[in-house]
């Protein structure tokens, strides 16, 4: 198993217990979805689902007839549903599945040992590449619930921040992710990205800031650069807006107010970005 893929289950492990921890950004999550639903016949895919800590399954399955769970961890998603229990029939487990296509190649990787350009030039051929493989344009709604961050943290464990074409490669993991997740989106449907912005660990405010000033202190984070790298909410709403696949696909993107996500031991200021699918 590639490296980055035991990092993910590891992650996964340290968060299995934390639902009631995640109760305010489960609701947030949740009602998100809701919101975005289209009456109740409508189809759901959710990237990066994990433990399912994030989704209140028994709301969700009120609103859409099929929810497809992807992530790489299927004991972390079977552990998810049996915790939660929702009612049978309208949920699929798709595990196992690298959304990037390249956890193997970045998993030979090192910051130690700089990978060379031919690797890195692999690397972003491949990630460029990949096609979906499962159920393309289908989706009433296709979701990445916090799962960028960890996409973008594979890059700094197995690449490192230093190198020279770091930031190359991230710009590629995170446009491709942002593609994805519209070819995954049927027409007149809509594409949900959270994305956990910065902690506490770097932003300790965020222990006890109320919601009507963390707008403010995000703010001010990202213009002093204090977030994590490539998850400025501005700079991805943007993407979506002018990248030559993105733009023609895509309309309406709207940025959400921040919220804040308990980890335990560390916050995270955590919006959400939403699009309709053209």
């Amino acid at each position: 198993m590639p490296r980055i893929d035991r990092l993910q289950i590891l992650r996964n492990d340290e968060t299995r217990d934390g639902w009631a921890r995640f109760t305010p950004h489960r609701e947030r999550v949740t009602a998100l979805l809701e919101e975005v639903a289209t009456g109740t016949d409508g189809t759901l895919c959710v990237l990066g689902a994990g433990n399912c800590n994030d989704l209140a399954l028994a709301q969700l399955v009120q609103r859409y007839r099929r929810i497809d769970l992807v992530d790489l961890d299927e004991n972390a998603l079977r552990s998810g549903l049996a915790k939660q229990n929702p009612p049978p029939g309208r949920l699929e487990i798709c595990s196992g599945t690298d959304v990037t296509g390249v956890t193997h190649i970045m998993s030979e990787w090192m910051p130690e040992l700089p990978a060379s350009d031919e690797q890195v030039d692999r690397c972003i051929a491949a990630a460029s590449a990949l096609k979906t493989s499962f159920r393309p344009n289908s989706y009433s709604v296709a979701a990445s619930v916090c799962l960028l961050s960890q996409l973008v943290e594979s890059i700094t464990l197995t690449l490192g921040e230093n190198h020279p074409r770091f930031v190359e490669l991230m710009t590629c993991i995170r446009r491709e992710h942002l593609r994805r997740l519209a070819s995954l989106t049927a027409p007149g449907g809509s594409v949900v990205l959270i994305v956990d912005v910065v902690s506490s660990q770097t932003l300790p405010q965020l222990a006890a800031v109320s919601l009507t000033k963390l707008p403010a202190l995000l703010s001010r984070a990202i213009s002093n650069r204090n977030f994590f790298s490539g998850m400025n909410p501005f700079v991805i709403k943007r993407l979506l807006e002018t990248d030559e696949i993105l733009a023609t696909n895509l309309t309406g993107v709207r940025l959400s107010n921040p919220w804040v996500w308990d980890l335990g031991p560390r916050r995270y200021a955590v919006c959400a970005l939403t699009a309709k699918r053209m």
